[in-house]
């Protein structure tokens, strides 16, 4: 038999469906009740009783065993049959004691046989089950707390040690939607996204199971836009019912269906970094200890996503300068090594290219530092251009920039030089110098290398500055 555990009730002085075919004993029944302070009302026959009793959840049922057209037990198991399960006190005119214990079985609160002072004692008998149905609810509530507690704290360990893996963004990428969307109790679909916010807009970083058309569209959004950017404005969870009604869900596409959202903020140091999307099922309804668990699953993944992008800036201001983006030399050297030895162990052409701004002292005194760090920065987009993304643009230092050629002959080394100093001649307010050297037997390591180039650059500045010298 189903367990009376699965019973509604809200505790207190519930409603009282007396159900008895003795009309005097009926109503003698219901006014001793409600004297009590319960709300009792009387029905004949085992018909009346279900059909009343699936009308509410709430009551209690005080049930004659022998009605006319069925049992106190047919009552109950047609009840049953229609996931009604309500809690119930059986009456009977016998002290039949098997058949006490069978109406025990089935879930009978108490078995009271019917004699003269059964209006006196049925009320106590009532109010005992209700305060013991009150109880029990109680310790429902309490299992179902830490219940649900054991799920929050598994699901945030789950998702802790997943995010913990790695330290590369886009891996922690793949992971967080991964790791979200297989958790069974959230019923999201197998669509999801992670947008991070750059200023005033909105990048979507990381989706699945999107079309380019979606992808299109949400590829640059701004703060407050959508359901999305309405998320990362009040760093609030926002959940929708349904995209087809929802008028925040502004921005549709041609085969979008409709469906259901919750969009998590991502927080990491007090403020919104920015949000994960779920897809879930139409006017799913997300309950209120769910709604407190995204909470701290977005604050836990924003924190792993801000740490990572910590991390990928410390990782590029230790391999970049910080004013220019180009390589320092602490990169130079890494990739130097690389391309020396593979060029001297594969006899492949390797060229460098050493260069500094002409009188670069004089723009700093005549413009300023400012405007000299600006000359730097557009310089450097400059050389960027007309290079491979296999070369290697290095700041030296200062004004000076060392290039990395692989693969590259002295004839076409110059040609890029050449290209370098007619643009900066053309665009900018300044001119440049450029040594050039090239692998041959003589040179034995990077030092050496350099230091040929620098004799070239040396030389195209005593010439007159603005020209290409190759080191001979």
């Amino acid at each position: 038999m189903p367990s009376n555990n699965k019973i509604n009730y809200s505790g207190g002085h519930r409603k009282i469906l007396v159900v008895e075919d003795d009309a005097v004993l009926n109503r003698l029944i219901c006014k001793s009740l409600n004297k009590r302070g319960f709300c009792a009302e009387g029905v004949f026959t085992g018909a009346e009783a279900v059909a009343m009793a699936l009308t509410d959840p709430e009551m209690m049922l005080v049930l004659d065993y022998g009605l006319p057209d069925m049992t106190g037990k047919e009552v109950i198991m047609e009840l049953e049959r229609k996931e009604c399960l309500l809690p119930f006190i059986m009456m009977t005119g016998e002290g039949d004691e098997k058949l006490a214990v069978e109406m025990m079985k089935i879930g009978a609160r108490d078995y009271i046989v019917k004699e003269t002072s059964l209006v006196d004692i049925l009320p106590h008998i009532v109010e005992k089950v209700n305060n013991d149905l009150q109880l029990e609810r109680e310790l429902l509530e309490a299992e179902k707390t830490i219940r649900d507690r054991q799920r929050d704290l598994t699901v945030l360990f789950r998702v802790s040690s997943a995010i913990s893996q790695t330290i590369d963004i886009k891996r922690l990428f793949d992971i967080i939607l991964e790791t979200i969307l297989n958790i069974e109790f959230l019923k999201v679909e197998q669509k999801a996204g992670i947008f991070l916010i750059e200023d005033d807009r909105m990048e979507l970083v990381a989706w699945t199971g999107h079309t380019e058309a979606f992808v299109d569209l949400h590829k640059s959004m701004r703060i407050g836009e959508c359901l999305c950017g309405h998320a990362a404005r009040t760093g609030e969870i926002i959940t929708s019912g349904n995209s087809n009604e929802d008028i925040r869900h502004t921005i549709r596409y041609p085969e979008m269906q409709p469906h259901g959202h919750v969009i998590l903020p991502l927080k990491a140091r007090n403020r919104v970094i920015g949000v994960l999307y779920l897809y879930i099922p139409v006017d799913y309804i997300i309950d209120e200890g769910t709604h407190n668990l995204l909470y701290s699953l977005g604050s836990q993944i924003g924190i792993a996503i801000d740490n990572a992008r910590l991390y990928e800036e410390a990782k590029k201001y230790a391999l970049h300068d910080p004013l220019t983006g180009l390589a320092n030399r602490r990169m130079m050297h890494i990739v130097f090594e690389r391309s020396f030895n593979m060029a001297k162990r594969t006899g492949d052409p390797f060229s460098i290219i050493m260069l500094d701004i002409d009188h670069f002292k004089n723009f700093n005194d005549t413009h300023g530092h400012s405007a000299g760090d600006r000359l730097l920065v557009e310089l450097s987009k400059l050389l960027i251009k007309e290079t491979r993304k296999v070369d290697l643009v290095v700041r030296y230092g200062g004004e000076e920039f060392l290039i990395l050629l692989s693969e590259t002959n002295l004839e076409r080394a110059c040609d890029v030089a050449e290209r370098m100093r007619m643009g900066v001649e053309s665009t900018l307010d300044t001119t440049i110098s450029l040594g050039i050297a090239s692998l041959d037997p003589s040179i034995h390591s990077e030092e050496d290398f350099i230091k040929k180039a620098d004799e070239a650059l040396y030389k195209a500045k005593k010439q007159g500055r603005n020209m290409v010298v190759v080191y001979k």
